[in-house]
Formats: C-alpha cells, structure tokens, sequence
C-alpha cells in the first residue's frame, strides 16, 4: 500500500525544527544518500512540451495560451 501526502513548508520546518540532533543527522545521511539535494531541473523543448499537452485532447485555446506563456516566461529565457 502507498500513502501521499501533502505537507506544506511550514508544517515540515516545524517538525524539523522539534529533531533531536540524531534524527537531524539520519534526515541528512538520507538526504545525501538518495541524492535529493538540489540537482539541476533539465528544461524540456517547448515542443516536446506541447506534444505531451496535445495528447491529452486539451483545446486549442488552452494550447495557445500555454505555448505563449511557456515562450515569454523568463523560466525558458534564461541563457
């Protein structure tokens, strides 16, 4: 069985926050160890993007608004 949840920023910092130094320095060897560390988010071809999108049957409307909004975003502009 999988459970999700969503837990807000907040709500993480203040159980960190209540940590022993043990289960702060477990946290961190886990962290290290499954390399969930801020790794480079690689951009994918605003193409490909749309492609995925398209499939989904979503309107045309939608697909115009999302293509000229992922095209001006400062995200995709960045050298």
């Amino acid at each position: 069985m999988q459970v999700a949840v969503d837990i807000s920023l907040p709500n993480v910092i203040s159980l960190i926050s209540q940590m022993s130094l043990n289960e702060l320095e477990e946290v961190k060897n886990k962290i290290v160890e499954k390399e969930l560390y801020f790794k480079e988010f690689q951009k994918d071809k605003i193409e490909n993007i749309m492609n995925d999108f398209k499939k989904e049957d979503y309107s045309t409307n939608f697909l115009q608004d999302l293509e000229n909004g992922l095209k001006k975003s400062s995200f995709y502009n960045e050298n």
